[in-house]
């Protein structure tokens, strides 16, 4: 259900409701005065905040690719010169 904000003449205060759209408010809440008007609210808007590079699906997984190749070729590089060490050994 909608908030509304509303302010009562008589007392100076202001109070807020929570009711459907077709509810009427028949008295202020503090001073209980027939004399009040609704007070226009501001919505807030929260932005998305833009990322310098936006990621697309499956950057992640070719992200994770990328880095196995790289580890599994490092071990291979790392096997050969064992196996070479070994060798003239």
């Amino acid at each position: 259900m909608p908030r509304y904000n509303y302010h009562c003449e008589e007392c100076e205060d202001y109070f807020e409701l929570t009711h459907s759209m077709t509810e009427r408010v028949e008295c202020c809440l503090i001073c209980q005065s027939p004399s009040f008007s609704r007070v226009p609210s501001i919505p807030i808007y929260m932005q998305k905040q833009k990322i310098e590079h936006e990621s697309k699906a499956g950057d992640l997984v070719e992200e994770y690719i990328k880095k196995n190749k790289q580890s599994v070729k490092q071990e291979k590089d790392r096997l050969k010169n064992k196996v070479y060490k070994e060798e003239g050994q």
